[in-house]
Parts: structure tokens; C-alpha cells; sequence
């Protein structure tokens, strides 16, 4: 690697090139056949197996290569040689390690390198040593390409019996910018969301609620005029509706204007929802944490939320249910929260309906999922993510 040019040091990104080199010669487009002191039928049948897999990869508009185990590179298609050349690194090209280049990118651009090439390395190292099978990384560039995303992959693959490595690089800045625009919309539907439940919550509390209350004093006065005693059970009758319907609204307008979640921790502000919640809806309440009490993915803190939030109001509606229990549980790998009751179970029309499909719409998104489990007597609902 002495012989490095002025070319290789030209470098601003070290994935500006390494998904780009040459083929063998000078324009040249056959792999460099692999050596060694195999019989000349093993040799023959693993040079036509690399013939084969360099004509399925010609035609390919992403820029792939052939690794053998060694790292070294076997062959290039087209879109990596012309990449290669077009930024000036011969070195990538078959005959030179595919490895050795990045780890000298690393030593003369440490910092423009870090994002780029510094994973990529550290992965062929763990494959060397049998820790992982394929890799998957995506990348921004700098200089001439800041603003520009890319993705490279590395997976093991057998031909002719041996072991070989093949890399993939492409362009992804529009699937990234498409994803980062449906995350914004999504954050500011959410928002949305949030300030409506909010205000309805606030005009079920200060106005319905305030409505109701005067209903109840005007019904006392009611019941000690001078009236027949069937009008004063009546009363007595209305008066009892009443309290339960003040009852379901303090619970209703509860859940629609929770604790806020972003003054506090998640657990923290699932225990206030879960507490408050069974205080005013007259039910028995459990909240356990397993694990971290908090989570640092800010959609992810939001979605499980509202899981929460959406069951506890399908409890109220439907379930009937005399105890509750709420876990959330925190995972090297993922995340869980659990919704249990005791009442009758969910009503098929309500599996189908609005909340659960919203629940089930927000997880998707985050690549989590809902899942729905009878339990004897009632229902859990188990909504998991992946940490991001």
C-alpha cells in the first residue's frame, strides 16, 4: 500500500469511492481469476461460476463487487468502474483489498471518513471473524455530494465452494428524503391530534362538566318542593343517571387531556394516565415497569403513549372490566407496552374499528405491530417496537 497516488488522498468521503474501481486492465472488463494451489477443476469450476454472477451484475445501476475471502476484489461491473473513475481511485479496481483501501482512507481522513468508511471496516472485521453474516449501512455524503444519501451492503455468498463477499452501493437520497418527509408529517399530524384532544378534553371539563353541575343543583332544589312521591323518585332516578354520566365524562375528558408527555418520563406520565384514569372510572390499577422507566426515541415514547391511551379509553367503552393492568417493558432490542383487563373481551365491530386500526397505523409506521390476546376472563393488548 506504499505506492498510494495523490489520487487516493484526493478522498473527501470515504464512501465517495469505495463502492467504485476499475476492472482489471486498462478499460478492461473480466475478473481477475483467482490463484492458488487448487486442482485445475475446482479453479475452473469457481471461474465460471465468477463469470457467471460478472454477467448477471453488468447490467446492474447499482455499483456492485466481488470480495474473496480475503477482501481482495474478484470483480466490478460497470456502474462501480465508471464510478471509480470518474473519482479518481484506481485503487478500487480487482487485484487491490478492498479493506486495506478503506482502513488507509481512515488513516489520512479520520473525521470526513468516520461515518462512512469507519463502520464499514469495523463490519469486515466481525465477518472475518464469524461475528455476522451481511451488513447494511446508510451514509451522507460531503463535499461535492453533501445532501446526497447512500446505502452500502455486504453479504457472504458460496460459489464453486468457496466463500466470497459481495458489496453493493447506491444512491438512496430520495427513499431517504421521502421517509424523513413522511416522519415530519406524521410528528405534525400527531401535534394536531394532540392540541384537538386537548381542547375537547378542556371544553368537556370546564363547560359540559359545569353544565352538569348546575343540572344537579337545579334537580335538589327539584326534590324539596312540594311533589307527589312518584315525581320525587323520578328525581331521585335522574340524579343517579346524572352522577354516572359526570362519572363517564371526568373520565372521557381525563383521557382525552392526559399528562403531558413532555414533561415528564414515559413511565412517569403512564403511571399518572393509568392512576388518574382508574380513579375516575372506579376500577382496580396496576402499573409495573420492566426495564427503563424511559425511552429517548421521541416517536417511539409518543406511540407507546398513545397505545395506552387508546386502550384504557376501549377499556372504559367495552370491556366492563373491574381490574386493569398496565407493563411496560424495555428490552435490549425492543419495546412493549401491556394492556390487560378482566371485563368481557372486545366486541368483534370494535377490533374493526377506528382506535385499534389507529393503534395499529401509528406501531406500522415505526415498524412496530398490535397484537390483541383473549385472556381468561378479558383482553390484552400488546403493542412492540423495535428500538430505533
Amino acid at each position: 500500500m506504499g505506492s498510494h497516488s495523490g489520487q487516493y488522498v484526493q478522498s473527501r468521503h470515504a464512501h465517495e469511492f469505495p463502492e467504485g474501481a476499475r476492472q482489471a486492465g486498462e478499460g478492461g472488463s473480466g475478473p481477475v481469476p483467482p490463484g492458488g494451489n487448487d486442482p485445475i477443476g475446482e479453479a475452473d469450476r469457481r471461474a465460471a461460476h465468477i463469470a457467471i454472477f460478472q454477467k448477471l451484475i453488468e447490467g446492474q445501476p447499482e455499483q456492485v463487487a466481488l470480495l474473496d475471502a480475503d477482501w481482495n476484489i474478484v470483480t466490478v461491473n460497470p456502474a462501480w468502474a465508471n464510478t471509480a473513475k470518474l473519482r479518481g481511485f484506481d485503487e478500487l479496481q480487482p487485484g487491490h483489498n478492498y479493506l486495506h483501501v478503506l482502513e488507509h482512507v481512515l488513516e489520512i481522513n479520520p473525521v470526513e471518513a468516520r461515518d462512512s468508511a469507519g463502520p464499514v471496516v469495523k463490519a469486515l472485521h466481525e465477518m472475518q471473524q464469524g461475528k455476522r453474516t451481511s451488513f447494511r449501512h446508510v451514509y451522507s455524503g460531503v463535499g461535492p455530494r453533501a445532501g446526497m444519501e447512500f446505502q452500502i451492503r455486504i453479504a457472504l455468498v458460496e460459489l464453486g465452494g468457496k466463500t466470497y463477499a459481495t458489496v453493493t452501493r447506491h444512491d438512496v437520497t430520495e427513499l431517504v428524503q421521502l421517509r424523513r418527509l413522511r416522519q415530519g408529517f406524521s410528528t405534525s399530524l400527531i401535534k394536531t391530534q394532540e392540541e384537538e384532544r386537548r381542547r375537547m378534553g378542556r371544553e368537556l371539563h370546564d363547560s359540559t362538566m359545569q353544565q352538569l353541575c348546575a343540572l344537579g343543583l337545579a334537580l335538589g332544589q327539584l326534590r324539596h318542593t312540594a311533589l307527589p312521591a312518584d315525581a320525587v323518585r323520578l328525581v331521585y332516578e335522574i340524579e343517579e343517571f346524572l352522577v354516572e354520566a359526570q362519572r363517564e365524562l371526568r373520565s372521557i375528558a381525563y383521557l382525552a387531556h392526559p399528562p403531558q408527555l413532555d414533561q415528564m418520563t414515559l413511565g412517569e406520565a403512564m403511571r399518572l394516565l393509568v392512576e388518574g384514569f382508574g380513579g375516575r372510572a372506579e376500577l382496580e390499577t396496576t402499573f409495573e415497569i420492566d426495564g427503563e422507566s424511559d425511552v429517548a426515541w421521541p416517536n417511539a415514547r409518543v406511540a407507546l403513549y398513545r397505545v395506552v391511551q387508546e386502550a384504557l379509553s376501549n377499556v372504559h367503552r367495552h370491556a366492563k372490566a373491574t381490574r386493569l393492568s398496565v407493563r411496560l417493558v424495555s428490552r435490549k432490542s425492543h419495546l412493549h407496552v401491556v394492556v390487560a383487563d378482566d371485563g368481557r373481551g372486545i366486541p368483534a365491530e370494535v377490533r374493526q374499528g377506528v382506535g385499534l386500526l389507529g393503534m395499529r397505523a401509528r406501531l406500522a409506521e415505526l415498524g412496530g405491530r398490535l397484537s390483541i390476546r383473549k385472556l381468561s376472563p378479558g383482553t390484552a393488548i400488546v403493542g412492540s417496537l423495535k428500538r430505533g
